[in-house]
């Protein structure tokens, strides 16, 4: 018995447009099922919650704003709202200055009236495969935040994160 016979059918039956019209929509529901399922799959297992404790410094702001800050409660995210966590200690320490002096050297010099803030959020994380987020925002050691609290809103940079079971990261 021939393959091909003299209508180019498959062994009498199916044409070879016919093969290569079932192959083609096979091949598509397989890559469509693998990208939906797959996709979910790969999520599920990289990412997951944990308590995580997050260090913001605030440069140069004054001692009343650091006190309200102090008061604690929920500390949301500036631009969307999103609540990241509650404050759990606020530190001070005196600002440092960068002064030009008569001769044009820098020097560093602490300010009289203004505080740097190390403020310790806690909240929870989730942690994937490329992408730390706590409710949706994205945190990251030296990236810039926006927050505010129902007492302050201050601009400051994530210093410290400290993941229970991935270690410190700094």
């Amino acid at each position: 018995m021939r393959v091909l016979d003299d209508k180019g059918r498959i062994f009498g039956k199916l044409s070879i447009i016919d093969l290569l019209i079932i192959v083609v929509l096979v091949s598509l529901a397989g890559w469509f099922g693998y990208s939906m399922l797959g996709r979910n799959l790969r999520q599920d297992v990289a990412q997951r919650q944990q308590e995580t404790e997050i260090v913001v410094v605030v440069s140069g702001i004054r001692p009343t704003t650091a006190e309200a800050i102090a008061r604690g409660g929920k500390i949301f995210e500036f631009k969307t709202g999103a609540q990241i966590g509650e404050v759990v200690g606020v530190t001070t320490e005196p600002a440092k200055l960068w002064l030009v002096e008569g001769d044009g050297k820098w020097v560093q010099a602490e300010s009289q009236d203004r505080v740097d803030a190390f403020v310790t959020i806690r909240g929870t994380a989730r942690i994937g495969e490329h992408v730390i987020t706590m409710n949706g925002v994205e945190i990251r050691v030296g990236a810039s935040i926006g927050l505010k609290t129902k007492f302050a809103q201050f601009q400051g940079h994530v210093m410290m994160m400290d993941l229970d079971l991935g270690g410190t990261s700094q």
